[in-house]
């Protein structure tokens, strides 16, 4: 569908993607995600035709679009873009935005698509409508109806929700998924944030410093990580280092199996928050028979504080080993009862700990 073939592309002098590869199939969702500065949106304009490529090549379906000697104009590309900003038109009404570029030949075939959509999302009432009469998340459905208006193989979409507040944002990206899942269009997001790019998504490119550092699908990245960048990425994490000897490494957590290949190496081990299991030290648990195999600590560990978060509880925790502190945080379900400096047992899941040389 959409192909990147060892992109790479200046800004200046600075390097902002570096023989960059990437495949999307048709019908898909994928989303680019890294941290600002990345190359993401310099992806989209690139493919979109907005800025011209200096090396490399963009296919689309099975065409090329760029390469340094050839460029297909923008509006002959059939994509579909939704700006971070809209960028609707401040003086034309909500109707003549979505109808904006459409050709005069295919108006009358268009009209009954772009009805339909705007009764789906439940903006009919607004045609007539001004942008500036329209809250945020009702440009950002305007922006997609334009987007989709004139049949496009591919849609852009450049941090839609980026501007939106967290309730409003879940319900424009379900919407927003529906309607790209019921007709069929692939979608390629870019975003800084992995829980948008998890629930979109078949499939989520992460760049770093210009290239890809890994691609696949979100249980992959989030379970199968590549490197400690890929698992910061998904979820607050906890990072500790040591030297592995006979195929494990010992840590204040507990001692971890770990490959033979890094046998004798300095490793970073990556611990995420949730992993983490704490029972209280002086209550009798019923449950310490240990079913699931979780790694226990030979230290205690004292709670320094707690904070309520959505459906879970963050707890700062001390571990203290000989002279030093060891500070962690884990994540539990629901509320916290643990009180301040009370004594708790620390277990690890070990299915989500990731180890990687240094």
């Amino acid at each position: 569908m959409l192909e990147f073939l060892n992109i790479s592309h200046k800004y200046d002098r600075k390097m902002i993607l570096n023989d960059f590869s990437m495949k999307l199939e048709a019908g898909e969702v994928v989303s680019l995600l890294g941290p600002s500065g990345c190359g993401k949106t310099t992806l989209l304009k690139l493919a979109s035709g907005i800025e011209k490529l200096q090396n490399g090549e963009i296919k689309l379906n099975d065409e090329i679009v760029s390469s340094f000697n050839f460029h297909l104009n923008s509006d002959k590309r059939q994509i579909g873009y939704v700006f971070q900003d809209c960028a609707l038109f401040p003086h034309l009404t909500v109707i003549e935005n979505i109808f904006f570029g459409i050709k005069k030949n295919h108006l009358e075939k268009s009209s009954k698509k772009i009805q339909n959509l705007m009764d789906e999302i439940d903006i009919s009432n607004l045609a007539y409508n001004y942008p500036h009469e329209l809250s945020g998340g009702q440009q950002q459905q305007v922006a997609l109806v334009r987007a989709m208006a004139s049949d496009p193989k591919i849609i852009f979409l450049d941090e839609p929700y980026s501007n939106l507040d967290s309730r409003l944002k879940e319900k424009i990206r379900d919407q927003m998924l529906h309607i790209l899942r019921e007709h069929k269009i692939s979608a390629l997001l870019v975003t800084h944030d992995p829980e948008e790019a998890m629930f979109m998504s078949d499939k989520i490119g992460v760049l770093n410093n210009g290239c890809i550092e890994q691609f696949g699908s979100p249980i992959d990245l989030y379970l199968r990580p590549k490197s400690a960048f890929i698992a910061e990425f998904f979820g607050e994490i906890n990072i500790l280092e040591g030297i592995v000897k006979d195929c494990s490494v010992s840590t204040v957590l507990g001692t971890f199996n770990c490959s033979q290949r890094f046998n004798n190496k300095k490793v970073k081990i990556v611990v995420r928050d949730e992993a983490i299991k704490l029972f209280s030290a002086n209550k009798i648990n019923l449950n310490t028979k240990d079913k699931t195999n979780f790694i226990k600590s030979s230290y205690y560990g004292f709670v320094m504080e707690a904070r309520l978060l959505a459906g879970s509880s963050l707890v700062h925790l001390s571990l203290k080993v000989d002279e030093s502190n060891f500070h962690i945080h884990a994540r539990i379900p629901g509320l916290n009862f643990f009180k301040v400096d009370e004594k708790v047992i620390v277990e690890t899941d070990p299915t989500q700990i990731f180890i990687f040389e240094q």
